[in-house]
């Protein structure tokens, strides 16, 4: 009689654990899905229906847009709810005594559940970079649209753009202002009034001042238009003034700041490569607030994908027992350690972007679930 592998043994086993997940894990995704749409956007949207302000048609368009935001959202949830589930029930049917009989490891049995986390998270982050964002937007879009608000009329008056100089000093970082860039006005693809102060390390070398200027998309240079140019002497006095009618200057920071707020994308409408542009343009623009709050939101998009394997860990951990008559609540474990996992994700959020810790600690809520997962197993394994 020909012998199976050990190696195959593990395949199988494998298979037949990610096979009983499957269909638990696609039903919490539905659910929690369906849950969380219908409690984050129905409600409001529902309202302005009522209100007169959205259409039916518009309401069912919006709900589909968002759809895959939320599904995002749900499947770190439904990888706990469904690993929780799965591996209690093969508890409940003394499968998993069965399987320890036969010199499985408790440990082992947790190998098929942290495959189909990373599975998951891989979906997620995808899904999260390729779908998400140009659905978000178009769904704002449509609804900005519906309510008669034009994104583009936003902050058109009183437009300021900086940009510092980073200067090391051993080990601290410090910095001194290169450019400040001023219009008072942005009308008709052109920005009115506009000043610009160019500055060195130590002083400010030149005033420029123009009735108009223009910073044209792809491109670096800003071209201002019948103005004059003026040194400024050491003395702080004004040296030669020099009038003009055109003159373009290379500024690509500051270009790249004007084409950021013509494109008004705010952190859920961009992708990975889109939000570390814009992080780039905010770190040299030296708006310290906007860059911690813009990285933050990259960071957590890390962090989100990867808990879906933690949640899978965890959840299987939690599932694994070895007295079948103890059974948890699924969904109400799930629903607390979600909201435990979210409270301290929100605290160290608040504190990152506050700049009291640094952003290692947004990773603080994996690694505190993989901790209580292995502890769970080490006390269900010792006698």
């Amino acid at each position: 009689m020909k012998k199976i592998s050990f190696f195959a043994q593990i395949s199988l086993l494998n298979y037949y654990l990610i096979s009983e997940l499957i269909r638990p894990l696609l039903f919490s995704i539905i659910i929690v899905t369906v849950v969380a749409e219908s409690i984050g956007i129905s409600f409001e949207q529902f309202k302005f229906l009522i209100n007169k302000q959205l259409s039916f048609p518009v309401l069912i368009y919006l709900h589909i847009l968002k759809l895959p935001e939320f599904i995002v959202l749900a499947l770190p949830i439904a990888t706990l709810m469904a690993t929780i589930f799965t591996y209690q029930k093969l508890s409940s049917n003394t499968e998993i005594i069965a399987l320890q009989s036969c010199g499985v490891s408790l440990y082992r049995l947790t190998y098929p559940a942290i495959i189909t986390g990373l599975l998951v998270t891989f979906i997620q982050f995808t899904f999260n970079d390729i779908f998400v964002p140009p659905a978000n937007y178009q769904a704002a879009i449509t609804l900005e649209s519906s309510l008669n608000i034009n994104r583009s009329n936003l902050k058109n008056s009183d437009i300021f753009y900086t940009e510092f100089y980073q200067d090391y000093v051993g080990e601290q970082n410090q910095r001194s202002l290169k450019y400040l860039f001023y219009a008072d006005k942005f009308i008709d693809g052109k920005l009115q009034s506009v000043t610009l102060l160019i500055r060195d390390a130590q002083r400010l070398k030149i005033i420029i001042t123009s009735s108009f200027a223009q910073c044209y998309e792809q491109q670096e240079y800003c071209y201002f238009y019948h103005g004059s140019h003026s040194l400024i002497n050491a003395d702080g006095s004004y040296g030669q003034r020099v009038m003009f009618d055109t003159m373009p200057l290379y500024l690509p920071h500051i270009s790249s700041q004007f084409q950021a707020d013509r494109e008004k994308l705010d952190d859920r409408e961009m992708n990975i490569y889109q939000a570390y542009q814009r992080l780039s343009v905010l770190e040299t623009a030296g708006d310290r607030r906007e860059f911690l709050n813009l990285k933050f939101h990259i960071y957590k998009r890390f962090s989100s994908a990867v808990s879906c394997t933690v949640f899978a860990f965890l959840g299987g951990a939690i599932g694994i027992n070895l007295q079948p008559r103890v059974r948890y609540n699924s969904f109400a474990l799930t629903l607390g350690i979600i909201l435990v996992y979210d409270a301290v994700q929100i605290i160290s959020g608040i504190l990152i972007i506050s700049d009291v810790v640094s952003f290692s600690c947004l990773w603080l809520p994996n690694i505190a679930a993989v901790m209580v997962g292995v502890d769970l197993l080490i006390k269900k394994t010792t006698p």
